[in-house]
């Protein structure tokens, strides 16, 4: 059977995955835009209250307009959060879903289990039940995307006859020590389903053409940032779009000891003296609880009593991997992420990264084929799960014992009892189409975020709902620009840059990693994909304000802002090297996940004020119903984000029968 293909979007015109012109990204993106931005809200005035409270907006009239061009491939309609997906979640949040007996269809449907959530944690949940559960229980995963992964999903493109594949979300991993498979730290559960999925442990990558042959790239789209620039060529940027002339490079300043930067002789001491620290400021037995009970800006500053211009630095390349900045963020969240200033310390490496070629698609993949193996076409083979299509059409059919159900949005989950401990099973509401269904099951993993089941899960505890109120998240816009050349970057002699001002703060391409026959070349005059990782972070405002702030800017900026802006940012950064937005730029696509990130604030891993961490209160299953999801772990990865799936189904295991 042959699977599913979205239609093309009208941003891309296509002859036969043929080139495209620069007329069609201007006209298709304007259309729609000023009709939309007439009812989008001001971004100033909206955030103007002041006293405190959320700040919710009235959601415009998201389309074409907003969405953009999604690729080709199974994952073109799923990119980032959908238009629909977007005003669904906030219909919910607004309350349009509080009762759940109006005009819902009654579905003669139950399942031993329902798995709210397709991401990693979902998929997760999924995978261990169906190794627990006998071979006739039931299990429906519902998902509000058209394609499950979550934010582990991919961006494809074919340019010039070479496909292409980039990661919309998640990406980036080392290989695990195998013998390591119940690690109790940031990494826990990798070793534990890297060997349970049968991962492979090498992989192939492209080669550089002789001349070209010494620049280094590096195989994420993360570790270019800090943790793998001794392996990675990678230019700093001082200068900002909007001063004048181009930008000026500096290559790889840490080699040099910064001494080739424009930093003062203090800042650049204090930069050093922060990388290769040798305080240990505390004395006390529990290291990492004292952590939690500070930012890491205060970390830095004062336990350390380095610059400000540390936390400066230090910003963006936190908020790519927490969220937020170091003035609102705990100091245990960095010290699990392996930034530095914890020499001395247990911490964990992260090193010799590599990343599949859709990112953490490629485990989300492993997952649902060992599951459910119609959902992919063809064999078990590490290429044929990467690289094989899904068959949407097997992926819900009567009598299946796993079926996945996309583009539904679950509103509505309750008990069928007052009391959940007595109670027999759970209702299921979700709406698809328009319209809005019930099922039942006897218990259900809602591996969601906080932001939705609070708004879901009907009768929780006081303690829950506290909890879930200590829960803050933050967005991030992940944009891949398809190229038909990389010159311009074998000129420059950087692989990736970090720079101030303008669009984001830093954009890399990556040395792509060969699967089966999907093998992009890494030549200067052959295509490639230039990635941003776009955080929002705005030091000074509260934690709460910034999340806030950061999804209102990004649910309200069209598609064709943000196309001006990268294209100004990558003319800024290269345009003296050669490069040339007309005919350099092939494709855009832009992933905009509104709550990417739980941003885990002081307390959020081991409480505070004598109060249990929040994590640790929903870890609880409340009744028939588990959590689980990867921000339960407060730093988020794709082993921990699977093994709180196995978690909730351990806790849920004594309410399904053995077979």
């Amino acid at each position: 059977m042959t699977s599913f293909r979205p239609k093309k979007s009208r941003y891309y015109r296509s002859q036969e995955h043929g080139n495209i012109t620069r007329r069609d990204f201007v006209n298709a993106s304007l259309v729609g835009a000023g009709a939309a931005l007439l009812t989008a809200p001001a971004p100033l005035a909206a955030l103007a209250s002041g006293d405190g409270k959320k700040i919710f907006p009235p959601t415009p009239d998201l389309g074409d307009w907003w969405y953009g061009y999604g690729g080709i491939g199974d994952y073109a309609s799923s990119h980032g959060n959908t238009p629909e997906a977007v005003s669904a979640a906030h219909s919910m949040r607004d309350g349009k879903y509080r009762s759940a007996d109006n005009e819902i269809h009654e579905l003669a449907e139950s399942y031993d289990l329902i798995v709210v959530g397709a991401g990693l944690a979902g998929v997760g949940a999924a995978y261990e039940y169906r190794k627990l559960a006998g071979a006739s229980a039931s299990c429906l995963v519902l998902d509000n995307h058209p394609v499950f992964g979550g934010e582990a999903k991919q961006n494809e493109f074919m340019v010039n006859g070479h496909h292409l594949v980039a990661p919309q979300g998640s990406n980036g991993f080392s290989i695990p020590d195998l013998g390591n498979a119940e690690a109790e730290d940031f990494s826990a559960g990798d070793a534990y389903y890297y060997r349970e999925l049968g991962i492979p442990t090498q992989f192939s990558y492209a080669d550089l053409p002789a001349g070209s042959d010494n620049l280094r790239f590096g195989r994420d789209n993360y570790g270019y940032l800090f943790w793998t620039q001794d392996q990675v060529d990678v230019s700093y940027v001082f200068n900002s779009p909007t001063d004048e002339g181009p930008a000026t490079h500096v290559l790889n300043p840490w080699s040099q000891q910064l001494t080739n930067t424009p930093y003062p002789a203090a800042v650049r001491d204090d930069l050093l003296a922060w990388r290769s620290s040798n305080q240990t400021p505390y004395q006390g037995s529990n290291f990492r609880a004292w952590l939690d009970t500070m930012t890491y800006k205060h970390y830095i500053e004062q336990e350390l009593g380095l610059s400000a211009a540390v936390t400066e630095y230090c910003d963006p390349i936190l908020a790519s991997a927490v969220g937020l900045g170091c003035d609102v963020i705990s100091a245990y969240a960095a010290f699990n992420v392996a930034l530095p200033g914890f020499r001395g310390y247990e911490t964990i490496t992260i090193d010799h990264r590599h990343s599949f070629p859709g990112g953490n698609s490629g485990f989300l993949r492993h997952f649902v084929k060992k599951a459910k193996p119609e959902a992919i076409s063809g064999g078990d083979s590490f290429a044929e799960i990467l690289n094989n299509p899904i068959q949407f059409e097997l992926l819900d059919q009567p009598g299946q014992q796993l079926r996945f159900r996309q583009n539904s949005t679950v509103v509505h989950v309750r008990h069928d009892n007052a009391n959940p401990d007595s109670s027999n099973g759970v209702e299921v509401t979700y709406i698809k189409d328009g319209s809005a269904y019930r099922i039942k099951a006897r218990a259900v993993v809602m591996a969601t975020g906080a932001w939705v089941n609070k708004h879901v899960v009907r009768g929780l505890p006081s303690s829950y709902e506290n909890a879930f109120a200590r829960f803050h998240h933050a967005p991030i816009l992940v944009a891949n620009v398809a190229l038909s050349n990389w010159r311009f970057i074998e000129k420059l002699g950087a692989t990736g840059t970090l720079y101030k001002g303008g669009f984001g703060a830093f954009c890399n391409i990556r040395r792509p990693m060969h699967v089966g026959n999907v093998t992009p070349p890494l030549a200067p005059d052959s295509p490639a994909v230039m990635t941003f990782y776009v955080p929002f972070y705005y030091p000074g405002l509260s934690l709460q304000e910034q999340g806030q702030r950061g999804r209102l800017e990004m649910l309200t900026t069209p598609f064709s802002e943000y196309e001006r802006q990268i294209r100004a940012q990558l003319t800024h950064l290269y345009g003296s090297y050669g490069f040339n937005p007309d005919k350099d730029i092939e494709a855009i696509v832009l992933n905009r996940w509104g709550h990417a990130y739980v941003t885990p604030q002081p307390g959020f891993y081991f409480g505070e004020n004598g109060a249990p961490a929040p994590r640790d209160v929903l870890t609880r299953n409340f009744g028939r119903i588990a959590f689980a999801h990867s921000e339960l772990k407060g730093n988020q990865h794709w082993g921990p984000a699977a093994m709180e799936g196995r978690r909730a189904i351990s806790q849920l295991s004594h309410l399904f029968s053995a077979g």
